[in-house]
């Protein structure tokens, strides 16, 4: 099992929400890549663009299969990228972090972009864990 190590250096600023600054991993025998998962069922219907708590819960509910699928959960998650559509989101993808990693969260990039493969996606979210 890997040990993993998180940490946000008192030298750098305060993270602005619930992710680490570093996170490092000793003794892991594999690493578990996931690619960017979106707000849609496995019949690939993809839910309306007015809701972003219901496409954010499916996305991480479709992140929390894909992880299994790879052996990893939650809690081997290393890196967390979120990519989000409208700069008003925000706030809303940072409680992500918080409600789905809780006091152990990962290293963390978030993006505003100008859009997705799909115009109805509003986020989607990429991991890499390690185990």
């Amino acid at each position: 099992m890997a040990k993993i190590t998180r940490t946000s250096p008192t030298d750098l600023h305060a993270p602005f929400a619930n992710y680490s600054h570093v996170v490092s991993v000793e003794g892991a025998t594999r690493l578990v890549f996931c690619a960017g998962q979106v707000a849609a069922d496995p019949s690939g219907q993809v839910l309306p663009p007015d809701d972003f708590t219901a496409q954010s819960k499916l996305v991480m509910t479709n992140l929390e299969k894909a992880l299994k699928a790879g052996g990893a959960t939650f809690a081997d998650v290393t890196k967390v990228t979120i990519y989000v559509c409208n700069a008003h989101d925000v706030a809303k993808a940072r409680t992500i972090l918080r409600d789905w990693f809780g006091p152990n969260p990962p290293a963390s990039t978030l993006c505003v972009l100008r859009g997705l493969a799909n115009p109805n996606f509003l986020l989607e979210v990429e991991a890499i864990a390690a185990v």
